[in-house]
C-alpha cells in the first residue's frame, strides 16, 4: 500500500455501510476521512466504533476531520480526531479527548439570577476552557410557574429511570435494525404451461357499428399510339414505246430503288414515243403518288423515286429490253409523310387504380375497428365488397394524360366487449392442482367470430402458464442461516432463486426471520441475473 495519506470525502447521506467499503478499497494505509458539518456514517457512536474495528482488521490507520461535536464523538470511539485536513495530514497529535474540549455551562437560575438578567429571562454562565477562561451570560425564557414536573435536582427536571430505559432501547432498535444483516430472496416460481386451448364462445351481442367508407385515386395513361400521315408527290412516266400508248392503271407501284414505295392515285395513258431522225423522244405522263407505309420515311428527295414496279408496266414503257433509260422520276420531294403520338389509358392503368382503392378501403375499415380495441367484432360478411365506378369508353381513351376514379364500402359488423370475451375465456382454463393461472401470462388468440341472432359464436384459442404459489414462511426457515449457495440449494425445487444480502460483506443470510425479505417473482416477466 502507498504511505501517502488517502482522502475519503463522504456526502451527508452516506451509511457507514459505504464508508467501510470504500476504507477497505482504499490504495494507501493511511486514510483520512473527511465529513461534513452533521454526517449520517458518523454522527454515531457505534457506526464509528465499527470503522475503528475495520481499521484495525484492515491495518489501516483512519483520521476523522469533522466538526467539535464528532470529534468528541471519535475519539470515544478510538479514531483520532483533527479539525482540519491539514492537521490531519501534517502528523499533529490529536488531544486524548479527540477534540476540544467542550466548554462547560453553569446554568444559574434564583433570585439573584433574576434580579442580574432582565425580567422575562434567565442568564447561564458559559465559561470556556483553553487558552484563556472566560464566563459569558446567556439568557434562558423562564420557566413555567404552574404544573409539577417531577423531582428536580440543582434546579433541573429529572427524567424517570423507566424513560430513560425505554429511550435506550429504543435507540438500541433503530441502531440494531440498521446494522444487522438481512437478505432478499427473489423465487421466480417454476411454471406448467397450460393450453393451447381452442374453444367457441358465446357471447351476446354488445352492439353494431355501420358506415360507408370512401376512397379516390388518380391514375395515369401509360399507353402511346402514333398517327402516321402518309407522304404524298408527283411523279413522271417516260415512254419510249414508239409503238402504243402506255396506261398506267391507278395503284400502280413505283419506288426509291425497290424500298420506298408509292403508289398511284389515278389512272394516266402516257402516248407513245416520237421520232426525230434516228432519236428516239419519249412521251410523258404526270400520276400523284401517295407513299404505302405512312409517317416520315415517305418523305423523299426529288429525284428519289426511279422505280416502276409493276413488270408488265415497265416493259410497255422501255419499248425495247435493250434500252436502259430511266422510266420513271419525282421533279419535286415529297411530303406531308408525319408521326404524332397520343396517350391512350390503357386496362392495366384502370386495374391499377382499382387495386389501389380497394387497398384504401380495407385499411380504412382495418383501422376504423382498430379504433375500438375494446370490442371483438364479427368477421366480414359476403356483401362486404368495395363498389368502384368505372366509366365505359375509358380504357382506349387518347390524349388523356390522367384520370380518376372512385370507390366506396359499406360495412356493417356487430361486436362484443374483448373484457366479456377475456373474462369468459379465462374462466374457461383450469390450472393443475396445487398451482394457479398467471394472468400476466394469459394469451387469447381470436379467431373467427359469426353472428347467430342476438349472440355472437366466437373461436379463440388460449395459453397460460400456471406457477405454485410460495410459501414465505418455509423459505425463510429452510434459509436461516445458510450461506448464499447453500440457501439456493436448498430451496433450488422452487423455482429461479436470486439472494441478494446486505451488508454486501456478509457471508451468511441472517437467523433472525424478520431480517429475511422473501419476493416471489412473476414468471412471465423478464428473468433478472442472479449473483
Amino acid at each position: 500500500m502507498a504511505d501517502t495519506p488517502q482522502l475519503i470525502y463522504l456526502e451527508p447521506d452516506d451509511e457507514i455501510t459505504s464508508v467501510v467499503r470504500r476504507v477497505r478499497a482504499a490504495e494507501s494505509a493511511t486514510v483520512v476521512i473527511v465529513a461534513p458539518g452533521r454526517s449520517r456514517a458518523t454522527s454515531s457512536a457505534v457506526a464509528l466504533r465499527l470503522l475503528a474495528q475495520v481499521a484495525k482488521e484492515e491495518a489501516r490507520s483512519i483520521s476523522l476531520v469533522a466538526d467539535a461535536p464528532t470529534r468528541a464523538v471519535a475519539g470515544e470511539a478510538g479514531i483520532a480526531a483533527f479539525a482540519s485536513v491539514a492537521e490531519a495530514t501534517s502528523g499533529a497529535v490529536p488531544d486524548p479527548a479527540g477534540a476540544t474540549p467542550r466548554a462547560p455551562i453553569r446554568v444559574v437560575r434564583g433570585v439573584s439570577a433574576a434580579a442580574a438578567a432582565p425580567t422575562g429571562a434567565h442568564p447561564i454562565s458559559v465559561r470556556r476552557t483553553g487558552a484563556g477562561d472566560e464566563t459569558m451570560p446567556v439568557r434562558l425564557p423562564p420557566q413555567a410557574a404552574t404544573g409539577d414536573r417531577g423531582p428536580r435536582a440543582g434546579g433541573r427536571v429529572l427524567m424517570p429511570p423507566w424513560q430513560w430505559l425505554a429511550g435506550l432501547l429504543v435507540v438500541a432498535l433503530i441502531i440494531g435494525a440498521a446494522l444487522l444483516p438481512g437478505a432478499t430472496v427473489s423465487i421466480t416460481p417454476v411454471t406448467i404451461a397450460v393450453g393451447p386451448k381452442t374453444s367457441q364462445l358465446q357471447l351476446p351481442i354488445a352492439g353494431n357499428d355501420s358506415a360507408k367508407l370512401r376512397a379516390t385515386h388518380p391514375g395515369t395513361a401509360t399507353g402511346t399510339q402514333n398517327e402516321e400521315v402518309p407522304a404524298t408527290g408527283t411523279v413522271t412516266f417516260a415512254n419510249w414505246n414508239i409503238a402504243a400508248a402506255v396506261a398506267v392503271p391507278q395503284g400502280s407501284s413505283v419506288s426509291v430503288g425497290g424500298k420506298i414505295a408509292f403508289v398511284t392515285n389515278e389512272r394516266i395513258v402516257v402516248p407513245p414515243a416520237t421520232v426525230n431522225g434516228k432519236e428516239i423522244v419519249p412521251s410523258h405522263g404526270d400520276a400523284a403518288v401517295t407513299a404505302v407505309v405512312p409517317g416520315l420515311t415517305g418523305n423523299v428527295d426529288a429525284g428519289a423515286i426511279d422505280t416502276v414496279d409493276n413488270r408488265t408496266i415497265r416493259g410497255y414503257l422501255r419499248g425495247s429490253p435493250s434500252n436502259k433509260n430511266r422510266l420513271v422520276t419525282n421533279d419535286q420531294a415529297t411530303s406531308g409523310g408525319a408521326e404524332t403520338p397520343h396517350t391512350v389509358i390503357q386496362q392495366s392503368d384502370v386495374d391499377a387504380v382499382v387495386t389501389a382503392i380497394t387497398a384504401d378501403l380495407a385499411a380504412q375499415l382495418t383501422a376504423t375497428l382498430a379504433g375500438h380495441s375494446d370490442r371483438v367484432y364479427a368477421s366480414a360478411a359476403g356483401n362486404e365488397l368495395p363498389q368502384i365506378d368505372v366509366p365505359a369508353g375509358l380504357v382506349g381513351t387518347q390524349d388523356q394524360a390522367t384520370f380518376e376514379l372512385t370507390g366506396t364500402l359499406a360495412y356493417d359488423r356487430a361486436y362484443v366487449m374483448a373484457a366479456d370475451l377475456r373474462t369468459v375465456a379465462t374462466s374457461s382454463l383450469a390450472a393443475p392442482v396445487g398451482t394457479s393461472i398467471r394472468r400476466s401470462s394469459i394469451q387469447i388468440e381470436v379467431g373467427a367470430a359469426t353472428v347467430n341472432g342476438t349472440e355472437m359464436t366466437v373461436a379463440v384459442t388460449i395459453r397460460a402458464a400456471a406457477a405454485a404459489a410460495i410459501d414465505e414462511s418455509a423459505i425463510r426457515d429452510r434459509v436461516a442461516g445458510k450461506t448464499r449457495a447453500d440457501a439456493k440449494a436448498a430451496i433450488a425445487d422452487q423455482g429461479k432463486v436470486q439472494i441478494d444480502l446486505w451488508p454486501p460483506w456478509v457471508e451468511s443470510l441472517p437467523r433472525i426471520p424478520f431480517r429475511i425479505t422473501v419476493l416471489t417473482v412473476d414468471p412471465t416477466a423478464q428473468a433478472s441475473s442472479s449473483p
